[in-house]
């Protein structure tokens, strides 16, 4: 699904929508083992999460990219409120933003909205905002190719 992104004077505003509960959705931002598997941009050739999951606690992301080197950024977890938002303070060198993710109910859907502060320029939001949304899309593929798998099968015909 494609997202809806609002960008100014410092300040990214993501609106996703995944084919999840928000329950299933949360723990996609909240268990390492998940989290590793779609952060990260499109040209990373590797992305390694560590993560403390906590209020307090801290998570550090490094990803090489190609033709680009190696990126790191870390954090702290300022608020975790299960199953509805996450917030945290992400450190990119000498730039702190602020990150908040909200998770609204949509029946069996999830509205994310993460909303991000605190960009000092007009290339570093661009910069977070193009590798968010190829993230959301790795997101995306892996919860469809997994509805794939879990699905039931469709009855076609009944045979008497």
């Amino acid at each position: 699904m494609s997202s809806n992104v609002k960008m100014n004077e410092g300040r990214l505003e993501i609106t996703h929508i995944l084919s999840v509960p928000c329950a299933d959705a949360f723990t996609w931002w909240s268990q390492q083992e998940k989290v590793q598997q779609w952060s990260g941009c499109a040209e990373a050739t590797r992305c390694e999460v560590d993560m403390d999951f906590r209020v307090g606690g801290a998570f550090r992301q490094t990803m090489d990219i190609a033709g680009r080197g190696t990126f790191t950024f870390h954090g702290v977890y300022d608020e975790i409120v299960e199953p509805e938002r996450i917030s945290w303070r992400a450190f990119f060198g000498p730039v702190t933003t602020r990150v908040v993710v909200q998770f609204i109910a949509i029946g069996d859907r999830t509205r994310v909205v993460l909303t991000q502060t605190g960009f000092p320029d007009e290339r570093s939001l661009k910069t977070i905002q193009q590798g968010t949304e190829e993230s959301l899309r790795a997101l995306d593929a892996i919860l469809t190719r997994a509805a794939t798998h879990t699905a039931p099968p469709v009855i076609t015909e009944v045979v008497e």
